[in-house]
């Protein structure tokens, strides 16, 4: 199925053909509402979250059941006229939210909704605030969950992780992500990357690409030694990149603030025209292989 969020507070969901097992029902569809008709408020974000499904419509969470998508509860994130919900992330019982106009990531409980932790991305950001020639607010603009850490994309471009681990009762201890644990920022382990976007990052994502110029790793072949031995090679070969994109792309290494104040000036007066730029993060270890 396919869930589209719309402006007035409502979840269409559409499903797959029954009969022809092909294509879209476009007509079949189902609509559910989350506010009030009188005061809609804009879907922002959909997300899954174990084994519902959680959507932020202007200030709030919506927990929607599957498969039958009914409404099994609702909470007030954010309050305000102008208050909207526009990053969810899930990894294991916790859920990381970030909001328009704010710095703020807030860990959510998946079973309780109750906030668990919060990281301030201006505070994470201040030792090099002056550096880096941040003259404006720092805005979250783009949330990751992947391979245990938490990619934040800012409205100035820059680009940190932060590592995310179970909490014990007396010290952090490095586990695979459960079902039934949430996963904690190490707020003072997060590294600021030297790489970045001249304007805000758009989005981060995780992409599959092949090392070895194979053009596919199928999941099911024939079970043969010869074709058992190519796909073990197709699947060692293929490895997952996380990909940001936003306007124009900048070294910090390279450039004194002085430099990155001008750059960061000028886009502001003369708006930000630059295409798209796009960085590909190579996860196997600290360094940027591709921009």
């Amino acid at each position: 199925m396919v869930m589209v969020g719309c402006a007035d507070s409502s979840v269409a969901v559409f499903y797959k053909n029954k009969e022809s097992g092909k294509g879209w029902n476009t007509d079949n569809y189902k609509l559910v509402m989350l506010g009030k008709s009188m005061s809609p408020l804009p879907v922002s974000v959909i997300t899954p979250v174990r084994d519902n499904v959680w959507v932020g419509y202007g200030g709030n969470i919506a927990v929607l059941t599957v498969p039958n998508i009914a409404i099994k509860e609702t909470h007030v994130f954010t309050e305000g006229e102008r208050a909207l919900v526009t990053h969810m992330v899930a990894l294991g019982t916790g859920v990381w939210i970030a909001c328009r106009f704010s710095s703020v990531l807030t860990l959510l409980d998946s079973l309780s909704l109750q906030p668990l932790q919060q990281v301030n991305m201006e505070e994470v950001l201040k030792p090099v605030s002056i550096s880096y020639g941040f003259t404006t607010l720092i805005r979250v603009s783009a949330v990751l969950c992947y391979n245990n850490l938490l990619w934040i994309g800012t409205s100035q471009g820059a680009m940190v992780t932060i590592p995310l681990k179970s909490l014990s009762p007396s010290t952090y201890v490095t586990e695979p992500p459960s079902d039934t644990t949430p996963m904690f920022a190490v707020r003072h382990e997060a590294r600021i990357s030297l790489h970045g976007h001249q304007g805000s990052v758009r989005y981060i994502i995780v992409a599959k690409y092949n090392s070895d110029d194979v053009t596919s790793c199928p999941r099911k072949m024939s079970n043969t030694s010869a074709n058992s031995e190519v796909l073990l090679r197709r699947r060692s070969a293929c490895t997952r990149i996380v990909l940001s994109g936003g306007e124009g792309y900048i070294s910090y290494r390279d450039m004194d603030a002085g430099t990155l104040s001008t750059i960061r000036r000028g886009r502001i007066i003369r708006g930000f025209t630059d295409h798209c730029h796009m960085i590909a993060w190579d996860v196997s270890g600290p360094r940027t292989i591709v921009t």
